[in-house]
């Protein structure tokens, strides 16, 4: 009965759109409270997790959020005590965003999580399919980057 009200043609985008919110589902699931509830605070903290230490703009571009958003994201995050702004050193018009003890802490328990999630969607898969989803993936983005570029651009 349930397939009969699940669309009967899906495109790969409806797929992916469709996965990434059971997904994202799950992930909130796993014991998120604050502001790492939020879709936007898990943009950044995923960003922060591979290079700590970005200025703020860098984590506009890289999240494709808006600045706004990114901003008030991160008072919270601070507030919280998982990140802390710092002037650059060197230029002291720009802001590093880093990670706190507290930050890193909850970084690992969630790639914990993910390592989880991501065997679960994986499983079945052999190693040349996992290549291939990930490079039709990859040109899938790839191919809508450049309308969110415009997007971010427009003043």
């Amino acid at each position: 009965m349930e397939n009969k009200r699940r669309c009967p043609h899906p495109t790969p985008p409806m797929l992916v759109n469709e996965i990434s919110r059971l997904f994202q589902g799950q992930m909130k699931a796993y014991d998120l409270e604050g502001v790492m509830s939020q879709d936007s605070a898990r943009l950044i903290m995923r960003e922060l997790a591979h290079e700590d230490g970005v200025s703020q703009l860098q984590l506009t571009r890289l999240t494709h959020l808006k600045a706004p958003t990114v901003s008030v994201v991160l008072k919270r995050m601070e507030d919280e005590g998982l990140v802390m702004r710092v002037q650059d050193k060197t230029d002291q018009r720009m802001v590093r965003v880093l990670l706190t003890e507290r930050g890193r802490a909850h970084n690992r328990r969630v790639f914990e999580r993910l390592k989880t999630l991501d065997g679960r969607l994986m499983e079945g898969f052999d190693e040349e399919e996992t290549k291939l989803l990930l490079g039709f993936l990859m040109r899938m983005r790839d191919n809508i980057l450049p309308e969110e570029k415009e997007k971010h651009t427009e003043v």
